[in-house]
């Protein structure tokens, strides 16, 4: 249990790095300077097991709009009837896996991120039940599953491939986990998370 409160300790200070430079580069290819980005959030669930921590993963269904099929953190857009960005991850991660995470387990949260997709996200850490029970909305989930953190943290799984667009190179992350492979926005906010990580251990 030390390990594991070592790493709730680090996730409750504010993180040293940044996203990737290529990631911001490649999301200024998409929208001009004056583009609006809707507010969204998400939820980076931890669940205590034997072994550490898991984290609570979901792959979007394939007839959504946008990114379907992808493996995802659980949140979605803010609504008006939100208080705030918190309130947005708890609500949509209720509705999309059936989860009740409590506001107050939520521990920290990340700088937000920009995707292609127009939204500007904030990802917050909680720890959650090891009893919870999933109910997937079929209407939003295909499937939701587990990751041990340590897994996900380990510079040597989060392989780095570049990429030419417009002249500039761009770097993507790809985190292959038995037969799914985290790319894409989650995949950056997992990087950030491990560079933070590995970051205070020098």
């Amino acid at each position: 249990m030390g390990e594991q409160q070592q790493i709730l300790t680090r996730f409750l200070m504010a993180p040293s790095q940044q996203y990737d430079a290529s990631h911001k580069r490649r999301i200024s290819h998409h929208f001009t300077d004056d583009t609006y980005f809707k507010p969204a959030a998400v939820l980076i669930p931890l669940v205590p097991r034997k072994q550490g921590f898991n984290v609570v993963l979901t792959r979007r269904a394939e007839h959504l709009k946008h990114h379907p099929g992808q493996i995802a953190f659980p949140g979605g857009r803010f609504e008006a009837s939100d208080n705030d960005l918190i309130t947005t991850a708890l609500r949509e991660t209720f509705e999309e896996t059936g989860i009740i995470c409590q506001r107050n387990n939520v521990i920290g949260q990340l700088p937000p991120l920009a995707t292609i997709s127009g939204y500007m996200v904030t990802p917050f850490i909680s720890t959650i039940s090891s009893n919870y029970a999933a109910k997937p909305d079929p209407g939003e989930v295909d499937t939701i599953f587990e990751v041990p953190l340590n897994y996900l943290l380990n510079p040597n799984n989060i392989h780095s491939h570049q990429f030419r667009l417009r002249g500039e190179s761009h770097q993507v992350y790809a985190i292959p986990y038995h037969n799914y492979s985290i790319w894409g926005a989650t995949a950056q906010i997992i990087k950030l998370l491990s560079n933070q990580i590995w970051e205070d251990k020098k």
